[in-house]
């Protein structure tokens, strides 16, 4: 059951008491680290004898938009409380950085089947954006809206982590599987700062849980989907999730996992027909 919302533990974190969160985590080390331009690890040729289908080259363009929309999500995120905690803003910066490369890798792929396929304009404004909204609700909220901005980022790795998977098992092939377990090493390393921070906060905070299960009910999975063609989402979840209901039930039984996250059947329900 959904916990009952405690407006006067909204504030029961301060910024002072986060240190905690994803404690081994090193942010120094991973923005020095960071997977920049993955282009040269790409081998281009192994596509021209074994071309990649339609469906899997719709799901790669759908995922590289997802990716691109990093920066018009990070904008929302930075003008709440969020952007008050160093480290945490340290590590979205860099996470912003990674997904770039991570989308330009899936254009490359995409384009190497259509040299007319256009790359697309970076997107630093998306439909349906409400960055003034979100800031005066965010800063209303205040340092919970932390809690909130890890755990959408913990759902959202969980789910674009097992989409890539899905597309490698669509479609077998050597090259593709080669770059998606690369990329996949990008992004498992991003999820360990996301969900060690979320568990913590939400574990420590009755107002964060509240707040952050409220977001997580209204929000469009996966992240960004709110800007793509409705009929473009409806493919990703078809061609990539309705065929292993699975995959459906497993994603929302780790979103379970989190505290006071139960019961809300996240991707059952965006993946509704």
């Amino acid at each position: 059951m959904p916990e009952q919302n405690d407006d006067a533990s909204l504030d029961s974190i301060t910024a002072e008491s986060m240190a905690a969160p994803a404690a081994d985590f090193d942010v120094r080390a991973f923005a020095r680290t960071a997977s920049g331009n993955h282009r040269d690890d790409l081998d281009l040729s192994a596509y021209v004898d074994a071309p990649l289908n339609p469906q899997t080259l719709r799901a790669l363009a759908y995922l590289r938009d997802i990716e691109r929309a990093t920066m018009s999500h990070l904008r929302g995120v930075l003008v709440t409380a969020t952007h008050k905690d160093a480290r945490v803003t340290a590590f979205l910066t860099t996470w912003a950085f990674e997904k770039f490369w991570i989308a330009d890798a899936l254009d490359a792929i995409v384009a190497a089947h259509d040299a007319s396929d256009a790359k697309p304009e970076t997107v630093f404004r998306t439909a349906g954006e409400h960055t003034i909204r979100e800031a005066i609700i965010g800063n209303i909220i205040g340092v919970p809206m932390t809690a909130v901005h890890m755990t959408e980022g913990t759902v959202d790795e969980w789910l674009m982590q097992a989409a890539y998977a899905r597309v490698a098992q669509q479609q077998p092939h050597h090259e593709l599987e080669r770059t998606i377990t690369m990329l996949l090493e990008v992004k498992e390393r991003q999820l360990l700062f996301f969900e060690a921070q979320s568990r913590y906060r939400l574990l420590h905070s009755p107002g964060s849980r509240s707040v952050t299960r409220r977001n997580l009910a209204k929000t469009p999975w996966p992240i960004g989907a709110k800007a793509q063609p409705k009929a473009d989402t409806r493919f990703f979840y078809e061609y990539l999730f309705l065929s292993s209901p699975d995959t459906i039930a497993t994603l929302d039984a780790r979103i379970d996992t989190l505290p006071g996250q139960a019961g809300l059947g996240l991707i059952r329900k965006a993946a509704k027909p």
